[in-house]
C-alpha cells in the first residue's frame, strides 16, 4: 500500500461516514468510529489488506469493504470503496432504466460505473440506445421507463440532442423515480425548469459524481421503496 492509497482510504472513510450520518443511514457513534478508524493500527492493517486483496471484513462494525475499479470520463481508472453492512436482508431485484447519449466513450465509462455501484443493491440495468424520433421506438422507451423501478439520466455529450431530457420528462409523467446527472462542462448543460426540483447531481468528473451518488443512494432507495418492506 502506497501513502497515496492510504490517504485515499482515510479521506474516503471520513467523507462517506459523514454523508451516511447526515442522511440518517448510520448513527453518530458509528460515524465517529469510522472516521477515526484509519488512525488505529487495525485501520492501517485493514487498508493494507484492502489494496492487496480487494476485500476485507471488519467484524466489530459488521462491515465489509470492497475495492472497486471505476472509470473516469477519459477512461482512466479510479478507485472506489464499497461499504456493505453484513447481516442485512438482501434487497429484491430491481430494474434501472439508464438514459444517456449512446456513444462509445459514454457507454464504456457510465454503464461500467453504474454496474459496479448498483450490483450490491441487486439492480439490473436497462436502456434503449436508439433514436427516440421513431414512433415505435418512442413507445418502447415509454414501456421500459414505466416498467423500471427507477431511472438514471446523464446529459453528458447531449448538447443539441434533447433525448435524455425527453426521457426524463417521460419518467416524471409516469411517476417513475429518477436521478439526473448533469455534466457541467458542456454548453447548454442546464436542467429544464420543469425538472429543476428533481434529484440532480451536477458534476465535472466521475470521481466526484459517483462518490456523491453512492453516498446518497441508500436514502434514495429507502425513500422510494420503503413501502415494500
Amino acid at each position: 500500500m502506497t501513502p497515496a492509497q492510504f490517504g485515499f482510504f482515510r479521506r474516503y472513510l471520513r467523507g462517506i461516514a459523514e454523508s451516511f450520518f447526515e442522511d440518517g443511514v448510520i448513527s453518530s457513534n458509528l460515524c465517529d468510529d469510522l472516521q477515526s478508524f484509519p488512525n488505529t493500527p487495525q485501520g492501517i492493517l485493514c487498508a493494507s489488506e484492502l489494496f492487496s486483496r480487494r476485500v476485507v471484513n471488519v467484524p466489530e462494525y459488521r462491515l465489509r469493504m470492497r475495492l472497486r475499479g471505476l472509470r473516469e470520463i477519459d477512461g482512466s481508472r479510479l478507485d472506489h470503496i464499497q461499504l456493505m453492512f453484513t447481516g442485512k436482508r438482501r434487497q429484491r431485484r430491481r430494474v434501472c432504466f439508464v438514459g444517456y447519449r449512446f456513444v462509445p466513450e459514454v457507454r464504456r465509462t457510465l454503464v461500467w460505473n453504474l454496474r459496479q455501484i448498483l450490483e450490491p443493491y441487486n439492480v439490473q440495468l436497462d436502456w434503449s440506445g436508439r433514436d427516440i424520433r421513431s414512433v415505435q421506438i418512442f413507445d418502447d422507451i415509454v414501456r421500459r421507463i414505466r416498467r423500471a423501478d427507477f431511472c438514471i439520466f446523464d446529459n453528458r455529450a447531449t448538447s443539441g440532442r434533447p433525448n435524455v431530457y425527453i426521457e426524463a420528462g417521460i419518467a416524471y409523467a409516469v411517476r417513475t423515480p429518477f436521478v439526473l446527472f448533469e455534466f457541467a462542462r458542456q454548453r447548454s448543460a442546464v436542467i429544464p425548469s420543469d425538472l429543476s426540483h428533481c434529484f440532480a447531481i451536477r458534476y465535472t468528473s466521475y470521481r466526484r459524481l459517483f462518490q456523491e451518488f453512492y453516498a446518497k443512494l441508500p436514502v434514495f432507495l429507502d425513500e422510494n421503496f420503503r413501502k415494500e418492506r
